[in-house]
């Protein structure tokens, strides 16, 4: 459990943040501006405002190479839109994913 406005536990991608990231991955690549080798969602917490921001742990080498990102999806009245807000590059596995 989470309070508002507050993020919950850390928790291992699932299938609905992992579909998040295959979305917002074209974003990210221009964002870093390079392709990524691979793009795994690792783990993730969540924040619930006007909308829900995921804060994702994701895997983008075959080493130990990992990104954070900031994921905004928006209400449903609002067609449920993702953006990429934010990213953190030069991260590895046991890098904590947190609020940022």
């Amino acid at each position: 459990m989470f309070k508002c406005g507050g993020t919950g536990e850390v928790k291992p991608a699932d299938s609905h943040v992992k579909e998040i990231c295959e979305k917002i991955r074209p974003a990210a690549e221009t964002h870093a501006n390079k392709q990524f080798e691979c793009f795994e969602a690792v783990e993730y917490v969540s924040q619930l405002v006007a909308g829900t921001n995921y804060f994702v742990k994701v895997k983008v080498d075959r080493g130990d190479g990992h990104v954070h990102l900031r994921v905004f999806k928006s209400l449903p009245h609002a067609g449920s839109e993702l953006s990429l807000h934010s990213m953190q590059h030069d991260k590895t596995r046991a890098c904590p994913v947190e609020h940022f």
